[in-house]
């Protein structure tokens, strides 16, 4: 594998009991890295484990229904629930203002920037009304709106997200 591991989407949910998943792409993704035949890597116990696309189909304007030759039923759609997929791509192909998705931010730590403490991990990234995501924090199921405006800066190396929380809002 040469090039840079780029998250090009994030599995939302299975689709139907054939292992099809719903997938939201990143802003970074092209229809094309879905296409059948294509490799899409997941991180699986510290290593990227390669799985190839067996069919897609459009479900909007972001959103995808994939098969992945290797899964084959809901259960196994269904482990993959929150999981990133990577593809792996030339260096020399990136946008210098390549953004992440909210879905690739699942694991990401929370900072509140007033408190400089976390408020815990994304377990799961919503959208609850159309164009309205939030993150789904571990253990306590908080929810935390995902909005541009709060999101301060994202760190993938420390996996951190600093954010600009309205008092109190943490605490709930």
């Amino acid at each position: 594998m040469e090039g840079i591991r780029l998250a090009v989407g994030t599995v939302i949910k299975p689709h139907g009991i054939k292992g099809e998943l719903n997938v939201i792409m990143s802003d970074s993704a092209e229809v094309e890295d879905f296409a059948p035949g294509a490799c899409l890597f997941i991180e699986i116990e510290g290593l990227d484990v390669p799985f190839f696309v067996g069919s897609m189909r459009s479900r909007g304007a972001d959103s995808l229904l994939i098969t992945l030759d290797e899964i084959t039923d809901e259960k196994q759609a269904a482990d993959l629930t929150g999981k990133t997929l990577y593809a792996f791509v030339d260096p020399s192909e990136l946008d210098d203002g390549e953004e992440m998705t909210v879905g690739a931010l699942i694991g990401y730590q929370v900072i509140d920037e007033s408190t400089a403490e976390s408020v815990g991990h994304i377990a799961d990234v919503r959208e609850l009304t159309p164009g309205c995501w939030y993150f789904i924090m571990e253990e306590t199921e908080k929810l935390l709106p995902a909005v541009d405006e709060m999101i301060l800066e994202v760190d993938p190396e420390k996996r951190r997200v600093l954010m600009d929380l309205p008092e109190g809002l943490a605490e709930l």
